[in-house]
């Protein structure tokens, strides 16, 4: 054999052998907080990974706590760390960083990067021994104060522990309180609605936005989507939140963040870098964060299809049509330039008169101004009859007509605009009431008058509503149904003239709807317009007071009084019912407290069944009850829109509450819900309807009904409220057949608490 032949497998086998020894100086090992499966940092994890096997290079991932069996124990970490000589390592977040500092002999690695420490003892280690780090306070910053110039409300950054809440503290605050930012930390083992309860307390009823800078672990997500469905909007900054029900921010790039840890790897020197992050919001947020560079998630594949594909057919089209366009450019260069005048003003096209979004932005500027105003809606009963019967070539032929008329009449006394469905607005700025009702009435009667059009007369009946603005309150869509609903008093037949809006007049509907806009913008409504009032219940043997219901009542200054069964739904509706029902269950409780009505009375409060998912509910009760000195057993909670059966929290909370002494009560719209809830729920209370007893004492199967409800309540030890009592008769059929307590408008309507025990300790004195 040739000695050639002999030194080529040696040649080989020494090649194997530098190829392995190259590859194992190569290994990278990950140390991560968390789990396998742990959400926090798994696309940064699973980049990192990528990037490394894409080189030809190992990776390792070790988490540091132990969950469920499927985690690496610090011993384990340190044996894999042993196994892989001279590793790379990247550490994530402090308790790697932590880790690391314990175990920096034992580890022996030579190439160590850092991501997303925010310890300023871990800053000063770091730099010390010339270790790069890739650093989240810009991106944190900077997400934090996009998210407070979007949402113009102060931020609530919900932490995960007290010492976190800490050590974040001091990379945020100080700069973003200079920016004038307001900030408030709060940890996510705390109950959120007693914060609320202070807000609404001091005037300041608006949404709550949180901001999460808590590591995504199961836990935390528990207690975040608690807060998510007691209304709060969240931001956040790591991309775990995204598909948790977080609204967006200023979120991490993870591939680029993997570039940068691994060229850190191979660079010398302690370099801190910034995290590169890039604006992200949901698919329902696009509209209030809409901008160059900002990306949208959230979307449904069916619907980002369909985007897609009408992207790209309206590209064939306009490709198609250039040649077209050119063509009809030159002709048509004057009128395009005229409509794009028109557009600029907001002129609708066959009046050339300004349409609702100019009159609403001007309406706004004298509103925030404090300056009075008047608006006179104008509406033709006509125009709404040609509408009605389709013809709407004399319609769209008489509006031109109106709109020169309108010009003469108002001159430069006032500002004219075009409204949807045939009517104008008339925005005046009469300091004087004489003046302003002078220069209604001219305008009625120019308005009176018939127009001609093609050689035939046209009468229109003008219909004018004028509603004055207040100042506080006010807002452009509400003065704007005021006036509708004004212009709704005038008369049909015989002589027409302005109608003026007077608070208290709305009906129901527009009412609604004018609170919904009101709820919907976060206006600010003083305390003073929440008045509590209690609507007693007495002993229906001696008339003696047994105690009372607790409510609220909105004394709008341009709605007048809003009864709880008004205001309630759209509280509901806009999610701030349950910072309003704690603020009265606390004025209640004070009330109590400094009145001292005496034992043996029970006092009733209102509340929504949202409250009983969640857990801190009972507790948080229990601590307002032993502040002011109020037993539990002498309050009773009147739970609102309940399902049957309840879930699982509501029930516990509904167990725990009656272990505290405290009353229960169920109140709903479906019939019959009461006598199911006697049936499956721990209730101490059972109120029966006044139309229960309305066929008394003449119908004698109510009054066998009624004597089967009484006995049935008795052996389980129910007490049993008869409400709705408006009728002598009724009243002495119910205590007829053994029931012991009552309400309603024959036995005292809602009034103070104080006037109400002055009034019965006058009754006793007697």
């Amino acid at each position: 054999m040739s000695l050639r032949r002999l030194l080529s497998p040696l040649a080989f086998w020494l090649l194997l052998g530098g190829a392995g020894q190259a590859l194992a100086s190569h290994q990278t090992l990950v140390i991560a907080p968390g789990s396998p499966g742990h959400r926090q940092d798994a696309p940064l994890v699973q980049a990192l990974i990528d990037e490394i096997e894409a080189s030809g290079h190992h990776a390792e991932v070790a988490y540091l706590r132990h969950q469920g069996g499927r985690g690496l124990p610090a011993e384990q970490t340190l044996a894999l760390a042993r196994g892989m000589p001279s590793p790379r390592l990247v550490l994530l977040h402090d308790p790697a960083v932590a880790f690391y500092r314990r175990h920096a002999d034992t580890l022996g690695a030579t190439d160590v990067v850092a991501y997303g420490a925010f310890d300023p003892e871990h800053h000063d280690w770091l730099a010390e021994r010339g270790i790069p780090r890739v650093d989240l306070g810009p991106a944190l910053r900077r997400g934090l104060a996009w998210v407070a110039h979007l949402e113009q409300a102060p931020l609530a950054l919900w932490a995960e522990s007290e010492s976190a809440a800490t050590i974040l503290s001091a990379s945020v605050a100080g700069s973003l309180e200079r920016a004038g930012h307001r900030l408030r930390w709060e940890t996510l083992s705390r109950d959120a609605l007693p914060w609320a309860e202070r807000r609404l307390a001091s005037g300041d009823v608006v949404r709550d936005v949180g901001f999460l800078v808590a590591p995504p672990s199961p836990e935390v997500r528990r207690r975040a989507e608690v807060l998510r469905r007691q209304g709060w909007r969240l931001w956040c900054l790591d991309p775990a939140w995204l598909e948790a029900g977080c609204l967006g921010g200023i979120i991490v790039d993870a591939a680029a963040v993997a570039g940068q840890l691994l060229d850190a790897l191979d660079e010398e020197g302690g370099s801190v870098l910034a995290a590169p992050a890039t604006p992200r919001v949901h698919y329902t947020q696009r509209q209030r964060a809409a901008g160059q560079g900002v990306a949208i998630f959230g979307m449904s594949e069916a619907l980002a299809e369909r985007q897609r594909r009408g992207g790209w057919f309206v590209g064939v089209a306009v490709g198609a049509g250039v040649l077209a366009l050119v063509l009809l450019l030159a002709a048509g260069w004057a009128e395009v330039r005229r409509r794009r005048r028109r557009r600029q003003l907001q002129l609708d096209e066959r009046t050339r008169l300004p349409e609702w979004p100019a009159l609403a932005a001007r309406m706004n500027r004298y509103l925030e101004q404090d300056y009075r105003f008047q608006l006179c809606w104008i509406g033709f009963d006509r125009l709404a009859q040609l509408e009605a019967s389709e013809d709407l070539a004399l319609a769209n032929r008489l509006l031109p007509a109106l709109a020169q008329r309108l010009r003469k009449l108002v001159g430069g006394q006032a500002y004219l605009a075009r409204l949807e469905g045939g009517a104008f607005a008339v925005m005046t700025f009469f300091t004087d009431e004489a003046q302003a009702r002078l220069f209604m009435e001219r305008l009625q009667r120019g308005l009176n008058d018939s127009i001609e059009l093609g050689g035939e007369r046209h009468l229109l009946l003008p219909r004018l509503g004028v509603v004055e603005s207040l100042g506080e309150g006010d807002s452009p869509p509400g003065l704007l149904q005021a006036a509708v609903c004004a212009a709704g008093r005038v008369l049909r037949e015989g002589e027409r003239r302005p109608c003026w809006f007077r608070p208290g007049e709305l009906d129901a509907a527009s009412q609604q709807a004018a609170l919904l806009d009101e709820l919907g913008r976060g206006v600010r409504h003083a305390a003073e317009q929440f008045q509590v009032r209690v609507t007693p219940f007495y002993r229906l043997g001696n008339r003696q007071l047994a105690g009372g219901s607790f409510q609220l009542e909105w004394r709008h200054s341009r709605w007048g009084v809003i009864a709880p069964a008004t205001w309630r739904p759209l509280a509901r509706m806009n999610q701030d019912i349950l910072g309003v029902e704690r603020y009265l269950l606390s004025v209640g409780l004070r009330q109590l407290s400094e009145q001292s009505p005496g034992p043996g009375l029970s006092w009733s409060f209102p509340i929504s069944a949202q409250h009983l998912e969640s857990p801190l509910f009972s507790d948080w009760l229990e601590a307002r009850c032993e502040e002011r000195g109020v037993p539990l057993g002498s309050v009773e909670l009147c739970v609102d829109e309940l399902a049957l059966p309840p879930s699982d929290v509501a029930l516990q909370s509904l167990h725990r509450l009656r272990e505290l002494g405290v009353g229960l009560s169920i109140d709903g719209d479906q019939e019959g819900v009461e006598l199911l809830a006697l049936l499956r729920l721990p209730i101490t209370v059972l109120r029966l309807p006044g139309a229960l007893a309305r066929g008394l004492p003449a119908n004698q199967r109510a009054l066998l009904l009624l004597k089967g409800i009484r006995e049935t309540a008795v052996m389980l030890g129910v007490r049993v409220i008869v409400t709705g009592l408006d009728n002598a008769d009724r009243l002495s059929s119910v205590r007829g057949l053994g029931y012991q307590w009552g309400s309603g408008p024959l036995l005292g309507d809602a009034e103070p608490l104080e006037s109400l025990l002055r009034r019965q300790a006058d009754s006793l004195t007697r």
